[in-house]
């Protein structure tokens, strides 16, 4: 008898699925997909200024470029990993790739605010769809646990990749045309979408289930974005506006209807015993926690650099090769020690420590300081923490994914980043305007009052850091087992431990 990565176990006479010979070339595929994805979460932060001027962008519009792909893509995560599971992860994906691709020739044509805002708007709701496929597709093309370990090397360190070159291609392309920052993803898409079509097998449709749960659709999709619209808009509005407030009561409404609905749904969208299994619970948990320390970081350092230091928009994205570097070294290594000697809570908390650093580097911005000073060791240090943490949670929340229910797994890590991503976001911008607020009032020059606003945002951060470090000590305990502590007659991990 053997224990598969879902702790599910079969008679002697079940084989485990073959893995897949082109498994590898797969996973080059789709992670150049969420490559792209993750760059657009990332490549407006430092367009801004030349944004405003070529279109006439509004300062309101300029938050929305951002917040509007944040908010479609955290708040139909959910569906599209429904999707996956249920019409297919392959057509789902690229389904999404195209309307993605589409999306993005159609923002670099934007003449206008609407325009570029109904673009971003296409490219949330079609990456919403393609991400959830994507991990879907990495799950079940690696069915041995340590290769698929060594995939989600790869697919932590694309994430975080991304996100860093996206500043560094924004930088770049503002100096020039910015509308590149949008068609640069029309050839990659379409030649994914070719590698996919010829390399991915299509999913099975399971034949008991129906294929819809509209109730729970919407009940789960209007109540995620409702949260995730309270979180993105608090800065301009305040926590505790009646506009902020609603939306969280509305959220909090819908999503216990969901849950409602879940528990009586013959075909639930997300079935509800996920949320007992402990891997899942705390995987989503770290990488909400993770984005919530990321995001904030790669969002506000920009505005330091070219308000304070005077970088222009090409200085300030090459500020982040060191992170982008960092996490392209220490990918490959950190997947082999997962696999072999280190457990995912030890690589979860040594990143989180990482990141702890990073925070207090960032926490003594200095008003005059140089790069080296600075944003060196800040950059350096943040490529090694995201990428420890970005690879262990992962391997976590994913560990006991079925084959039918991989797609839903998958997509309630994505939108834990996501939601963590917003909400970083809105906590840094809140604390840092409230700040300068306080500081201009007192006479202080703006610079200075941005940097001391800066600071304040970054210790408002420490809290995510105490509570990841907290998930890791206790949650992540005995979730995953080094190859080399198992019994030299093991074939595959432990039994499933994990669920509470």
């Amino acid at each position: 008898m053997t224990t598969n990565t879902a702790g599910v176990d079969h008679s002697a006479d079940s084989a485990d699925p073959p893995a897949d010979p082109r498994r590898w070339w797969i996973l080059g595929v789709i992670s150049c997909a969420q490559f792209i994805t993750a760059i657009d979460s990332s490549v407006v932060n430092v367009m801004g200024p030349r944004l405003q001027e070529a279109i006439g962008l509004s300062t309101t519009g300029l938050q929305w470029v951002m917040n509007i792909y944040v908010l479609l893509f955290g708040g139909l995560l959910l569906l599209g990993g429904r999707l996956a599971d249920v019409v297919g992860r392959k057509q789902v994906f690229l389904v999404g790739l195209l309307v993605f691709t589409a999306a993005s020739f159609a923002a670099g044509f934007a003449q206008s605010e609407s325009q570029l805002l109904l673009a971003r708007a296409a490219q949330g709701v079609s990456a919403a769809a393609l991400s959830p496929a994507s991990l879907s597709i990495l799950v079940t093309s690696f069915p041995d646990p340590e290769e698929r370990n060594k995939a989600f090397g790869v697919w932590g360190a694309v994430i975080g990749i991304g996100a860093s070159i996206g500043t560094i291609i924004g930088g770049a392309i503002a100096n020039s045309d910015w509308r590149w920052a949008f068609w640069i993803n029309v050839p990659v898409g379409v030649l994914v979408a070719v590698g996919t079509y010829v390399l991915v097998r299509g999913g099975k449709r399971p034949a008991q289930r129906p294929p819809t749960d509209l109730a729970g659709a919407l009940t789960v999709t209007g109540g995620l974005m409702l949260l995730v619209y309270g979180i993105v808009t608090s800065d301009a509005h305040g926590w505790t506006s009646a506009r902020t407030a609603g939306s969280f009561a509305g959220a909090v409404v819908l999503l216990a209807a969901f849950v409602a609905v879940e528990r009586r749904a013959s075909a639930p969208l997300v079935p509800l015993r996920l949320f007992r299994t402990r891997s899942v619970v705390v995987g989503a948990l770290g990488e909400f926690l993770t984005a919530s320390m990321m995001m904030p970081i790669f969002f506000l350092l920009p505005l330091y650099m070219q308000e304070v230091l005077g970088y222009t928009p090409l200085q300030t994205g090459l500020a982040w090769l060191p992170t982008s570097l960092g996490l392209m070294i220490c990918a490959p290594i950190a997947s082999q020690l997962i696999t072999k000697t280190v457990t995912p809570r030890a690589m979860y908390l040594t990143g989180t420590v990482i990141l702890g650093g990073v925070l207090a580097v960032a926490i003594g911005i200095p008003q005059h300081g140089g790069y080296v000073r600075f944003m060196l060791p800040l950059s350096a240090l943040f490529g090694v923490g995201l990428v420890l943490c970005l690879i262990a949670t992962p391997v976590v929340g994913t560990a006991h994914a079925t084959e039918e229910d991989a797609g839903t797994t998958s997509a309630l890590l994505n939108a834990s980043t996501q939601i963590g991503a917003a909400f970083g976001i809105a906590i840094g911008v809140t604390v840092l305007n409230n700040r300068m607020t306080d500081e201009i009032a007192k006479g202080t020059a703006s610079n200075a009052a941005l940097v001391h606003g800066l600071s304040a945002a970054f210790v408002a951060l420490l809290v995510m850091l105490v509570l990841s470090m907290l998930n890791g000590a206790f949650g992540f305990r005995d979730l995953g087992t080094p190859k080399t502590a198992q019994t030299p007659h093991s074939e595959t991990p432990e039994p499933n431990t994990a669920h509470v």
